[in-house]
């Protein structure tokens, strides 16, 4: 059998899976069985509540029943931040009741009835290598690739790539996706700085106008936006340790560039500045903070 029959064969014989194949099954009416538990629940309740105001005439009580019923029904099929509205809220009172106190580290004293939480980062050095109270780290920033808009074959490419970076893999990794707002303003300043040297004067306008558009889009709109980090971990600080957690973050970008996901090795401001983004989500990055160590001056000053 020729090669291309071979290759034609293996193809047809894929199956591809659904998008949706981690959602939980659909049992009746499109409802998965914590949906009919929780309506069943919520009828048996009504009707108790029913049998209970038995003196009350059944206009008012079913006044009284549709906001419930109402609202019940948005909390069990609604959904927001791609998870059902019940673990939504669960999860939004869980964090509510949990305390909230921000310490600095190291602390010479903790405040009474106040646990002593110091941060893991000590400091990073002039490579981007993160000192940790133990071992080290280094952060990659990675970008992120459309897999459902590839043939069959462009996929198996992306996934052999993944998996070759899996394989090759030799120390702890931890990949965390997060999503944080969007400032435009920066993009903004470069348009309108750009755009007096532009050869023409129609580009010049349109690149007026397209900062106008993106500074009325963040006024109008919580744009959002999404870091996908790739940190190595080493156990030890010592040198060799801070020289395999480098040579394992460029191994990452040369490995998940055959599979086209762009893996950048971030540089110390870079580095700390995803720290200073991960400690206040509610500011943009700063795009050059101060190190550890480093002399903050103000401009004009002496």
């Amino acid at each position: 059998m020729a090669r291309r029959d071979l290759e034609h064969e293996t193809h047809d014989a894929l199956v591809r899976i659904p998008a949706d194949v981690e959602q939980s099954d659909k049992l009746v009416a499109n409802l998965t069985a914590r949906q009919l538990t929780q309506l069943a629940a919520a009828a048996v309740l009504l009707w108790f509540g029913w049998q209970i105001s038995r003196p009350l005439p059944w206009i008012a009580y079913a006044v009284f029943c549709l906001p419930v019923a109402a609202v019940t029904v948005a909390i069990v099929l609604g959904r927001r931040d791609g998870i059902g509205m019940d673990r939504w809220l669960a999860a939004a009172i869980r964090h509510r009741r949990q305390p909230r106190h921000l310490l600095p580290a190291p602390l010479s004293a903790a405040p009474a009835g106040v646990a002593e939480l110091p941060l893991p980062v000590t400091g990073v050095d002039s490579d981007g290598v993160l000192a940790l109270h133990e071992g080290c780290a280094v952060l990659t920033r990675a970008g992120t690739v459309n897999f459902a808009l590839r043939t069959s074959g462009e996929q198996q490419a992306l996934v052999g790539g993944l998996g070759r970076w899996l394989n090759s893999l030799t120390g702890p990794v931890q990949i965390l996706v997060r999503s944080r707002r969007l400032d435009l303003a920066p993009m903004v300043a470069g348009l309108r700085e750009q755009a007096p040297g532009l050869p023409h004067p129609l580009l010049e306008d349109a690149a007026l106008e397209h900062a106008a558009f993106l500074t009325q889009l963040q006024a109008d709109r919580d744009l959002l936006t999404r870091d996908v980090l790739v940190a190595h971990r080493e156990p030890t600080a010592d040198e060799a340790a801070r020289l395999r957690a480098l040579r394992r973050a460029h191994e990452t970008s040369s490995l998940l560039g055959a599979a086209e996901v762009d893996v950048r090795v971030l540089d110390p401001r870079q580095a700390w500045s995803v720290l200073g983004a991960a400690c206040d989500s509610d500011r943009p990055p700063h795009s050059g903070p101060a190190l550890p160590g480093d002399a903050v001056t103000l401009e004009g000053t002496r």
